[in-house]
């Protein structure tokens, strides 16, 4: 009998016992479509952390931070501690060859905005002129903070093409005019204080969310086209009102230019700065991080997860398996005055055992390329839930119908190697 004589048996057979048929594959059907739409997420989500990366500046931004050294370590308790602005624009001038862009943030505070009798929340960022190259932010009408806003400590700011609109009715009538915004600052564990401030419109930006925070927020009920309520002012005027007038950093970002050796750039940046204005201090320097090596680490992580996912997600592979041969066991002893008269009209030991095996293989195979199916369309409704639509992946699903096969192969040898040895007398008189 050949290989073709033997699928039709197999299909046969599954045909006649569909409902014990499918009961069987189920664990092969569960198994490999979730370590597909596993696999899919984490191609998801690899997908979402590049999107999120490439809006902080890309594979160009690095983080130059103060750091503790291997000594006694102590707080920060002085600007010899802390990067100076003195500092940065030391390093930025000296360096201009190798730097598109020096940018810091001084923080971000919750605040609100009161607008026809109707609150509006706010969060309030206090950044320098090269922000704007490290958010990515697209100016739409007007302009960004400026070094002379940060300098004279102006009480400008600038503000999304969703607030303009919402609270001035279009991007260009909103330039000019005054944002009231309450600040409502921890006092103590139970009392806040209010703070007021104005702020004089002068830029609009294009607000965008990546595609992972936009699903989120649309997950737990937020509008994410509404979430639009950064306000960017001078960090020199934020500090002014937090009462810090040190107008130090714990951490500056370089964009660096293209073309250049990044790790090596910013290696002489590095030493620089600790030889420059670090050289005396006992427990701290400047160390750097590119944003490259921290979206490596990063998605190391997500691997390592993945493949643990992946892993448990397998077990029903192998419970499945056992299922496989259970069943088949079961159909061998179904079987046996068939196959008694099959070696009793000259059927070789091989040919018993190779018929076992491809039905044994034919059930993982169904199973699989349900599971494979199924695992897809769960791939797809993530990519949807998430709106990031990313390729099957090739190879998990060649992984998925190899592990389908060894599967059929290595679980259904026992049973066929047992209808194989059968005596053909002792078969015959079986009822």
């Amino acid at each position: 009998m050949g290989i073709w004589e033997n699928v039709v048996l197999a299909f046969a057979g599954i045909r006649s016992n569909k409902m014990r048929a499918i009961l069987t594959m189920l664990g092969i059907i569960i198994g490999i479509s979730s370590v597909i739409a596993i696999s899919t997420l984490g191609d998801i989500m690899q997908a979402n952390v590049m999107d999120i990366f490439n809006s902080q500046g890309g594979s160009n931004l690095t983080v130059f931070q103060v750091s503790r050294k291997d000594k006694p370590a102590r707080d920060y308790s002085s600007d010899e501690d802390l990067i100076t602005m003195d500092m940065i624009a030391d390093v930025k001038k000296k360096y201009s060859k190798y730097l598109e862009a020096v940018s810091f943030m001084s923080g971000n505070y919750e605040a609100s905005t009161r607008h026809h009798r109707k609150d509006y929340d706010l969060v309030v960022y206090g950044v320098n002129p090269g922000y704007i190259k490290q958010s990515m932010t697209k100016m739409m009408m007007g302009r960004y903070i400026s070094e002379s806003d940060c300098e004279n400590i102006k009480n400008v700011c600038v503000i999304s093409d969703r607030q303009a609109e919402k609270l001035f009715g279009s991007q260009r009538a909103a330039i000019g005019k005054v944002l009231p915004v309450t600040y409502n600052f921890q006092v103590t564990r139970t009392e806040k204080m209010a703070v007021y401030a104005d702020y004089t419109i002068v830029g609009v930006y294009k607000y965008q969310l990546s595609s992972l925070m936009s699903s989120m927020m649309n997950a737990v009920g937020e509008d994410a086209e509404s979430w639009n309520n950064e306000v960017y002012i001078p960090y020199s005027t934020l500090n002014r009102l937090v009462g810090d007038d040190k107008d130090t950093q714990y951490y500056f970002y370089g964009n660096m230019m293209n073309g250049i050796d990044i790790d090596k750039a910013c290696e002489e940046i590095q030493d620089y700065m600790n030889q420059s204005y670090y050289r005396d201090n006992d427990s701290y320097e400047i160390h750097y991080q590119t944003m490259e090596s921290q979206m490596e680490m990063i998605g190391q992580i997500l691997g390592i997860v993945q493949l643990v996912i992946s892993i448990i997600a397998a077990i029903s592979l192998l419970v499945g398996g056992i299922g496989v041969m259970n069943i088949m066991l079961v159909s061998v002893t179904e079987r046996t005055r068939e196959i008694g008269v099959r070696k009793a009209l000259g059927a070789p030991n091989s040919a018993i055992r190779i018929q076992f095996i491809v039905e044994s293989i034919i059930i993982c195979l169904v199973g699989g390329v349900i599971g494979i199916i199924l695992g897809l369309l769960m791939g797809v409704a993530a990519g949807s839930i998430v709106g990031t639509a990313v390729p099957p992946s090739i190879r998990s699903i060649v992984i998925a119908v190899g592990f389908s096969m060894a599967i059929g192969i290595f679980f259904g040898y026992y049973p066929a190697n047992k209808a194989a040895k059968l005596d053909p007398i002792e078969a015959l008189r079986y009822e």
